[in-house]
């Protein structure tokens, strides 16, 4: 089973954040760091492998891996 990974070394942490906007599913989580920072998840248990998040990633930050 694949799913979404966000490498955090290289996601910007935009509350805007094209991929999570994507994702028909819901497996984007956002949590507010500050007015202008969050931290960007995928729910392995939403999320279905499906790739369109990867291509709305202006950054690369979004991979997908194998469970």
């Amino acid at each position: 089973m694949r799913y979404a990974y966000v490498d955090q070394n290289i996601c910007d942490r935009s509350p805007f954040c094209p991929a999570s906007r994507s994702c028909k599913f819901g497996a984007f989580k956002l949590e507010r760091k500050g007015l202008f920072q969050v931290e960007i998840n995928v729910d392995k248990d939403k999320c279905t492998g499906c790739g369109v998040c990867t291509r709305y990633c202006p950054h690369g930050a979004i991979k997908l891996v194998n469970s």
